[in-house]
């Protein structure tokens, strides 16, 4: 088991990796609130903490209305919980925006554990502290910046995850590597074999090097008001408009992959990338077996609603959409470019 402590702006933020990292939970004190799926076992954490409180929500878009939030938040006030009390949030995305969002406004602020169940949310989702729920029919319209002060990665999560929602988790971790950790870079290129089969080394490294790198960016611009944590979103812009030209149909991190080969070149093509940035990023996303072009995504994208998508996009300001693009394996910078250009571009690698 392996650990790291980040602090970010008032607080420190604590990440557990490993087989038996749940222990840690025996740690907590006061009334424990724990939120799960409806389909998942809760049984690994019972055999923790048999006195908490168990609450099964729905998952995905259902959960996330801001209806639910005071739902909830009304279960926690009639139960009598305080602010030296926990909510521990277990599962996906989704879990870890709602319930961190009901910990952020419940009491003006109650101790918040993220227990991600997959490798997407050990690497990216339940890290950085954002949270939000969906109004008047549009997502994340409502949210916070709220840091858990706890988050567990358990390995034995992953033992039954399908190889491909290994892979879906794994593009997150190929971006840290590309544009922050050019030694992830080369351990990823090496251990393989290792990832691919759930080894619990190589796991614990790929995923305690991913934390560290994001916890390292949210430090330094919790509220993306420094044009920092903006290299977090490497890979993002294309990918977030196939997502939306697809009706969200191909799984995040097949998109990003594709978004991450895409702005990749555009990256060598506008000079910001030194040349052989494109080939390495390839090499590594097929030695993974993700996709790289369109083609492999099923549905294809429309490259003309992907286009409209880009339109809409949040880090374009005024004609330029700010983005960050890899200048070599392990190094960034933002740059400012023309919407019509990476429009212009994105058309070109989705065609």
């Amino acid at each position: 088991m392996r650990e790291i402590t980040q602090t970010v702006c008032c607080n420190d933020v604590r990440f557990v990796v490993g087989r038996n990292a749940l222990e840690v939970l025996r740690e907590l004190t006061g009334k424990i609130a724990v939120f799960h799926p409806l389909w998942l076992d809760p049984t690994p954490i019972r055999k923790v903490l048999p006195e908490a409180e168990y609450f099964p929500v729905e998952d995905g878009e259902r959960l996330k209305d801001a209806n639910n939030v005071l739902v909830l938040a009304k279960e926690l006030f009639e139960r009598g919980y305080d602010r030296g009390d926990t909510i521990i949030a277990v599962g996906g995305g989704s879990v870890t925006d709602t319930v961190g969002f009901l910990a952020s406004i419940y009491l003006r602020g109650i101790r918040l554990v993220n227990v991600p169940t997959t490798l997407l949310g050990m690497v990216d989702a339940a890290i950085g502290g954002k949270t939000g729920v969906n109004f008047a029919g549009i997502k994340n319209v409502l949210g916070t910046f709220y840091q858990p002060n706890i988050i567990i990665a358990e390995l034995s999560f992953l033992d039954t995850l399908p190889q491909q929602e290994l892979r879906n988790g794994l593009s997150e971790v190929i971006k840290y590597s590309i544009v922050l950790d050019s030694a992830l870079y080369n351990i990823l290129m090496g251990s393989k074999d290792e990832i691919m089969r759930k080894d619990d080394e190589a796991l614990e490294e790929v995923i305690i090097r991913s934390a560290s790198n994001k916890l390292d960016v949210v430090a330094q611009d919790e509220r993306e008001t420094k044009g920092i944590r903006i290299v977090l979103n490497f890979g993002h812009t294309v990918g977030h408009a196939i997502e939306s030209a697809t009706d969200f149909k191909v799984h995040h991190g097949l998109a990003i992959s594709v978004g991450m080969t895409c702005e990749s070149k555009f990256a060598e093509e506008l000079g910001y990338a030194e040349e052989g940035l494109v080939e390495d990023t390839l090499s590594l996303l097929t030695l993974y077996e993700l996709p790289v072009n369109p083609d492999q995504l099923d549905p294809r994208p429309d490259p003309y609603k992907a286009l409209k998508a880009l339109e809409k996009d949040k880090k374009r300001r005024s004609d330029v959409l700010l983005v960050p693009v890899p200048r070599r394996i392990g190094a960034w910078t933002k740059a400012e470019i023309p919407v019509e250009t990476f429009k212009g571009l994105t058309e070109q690698c989705l065609r």
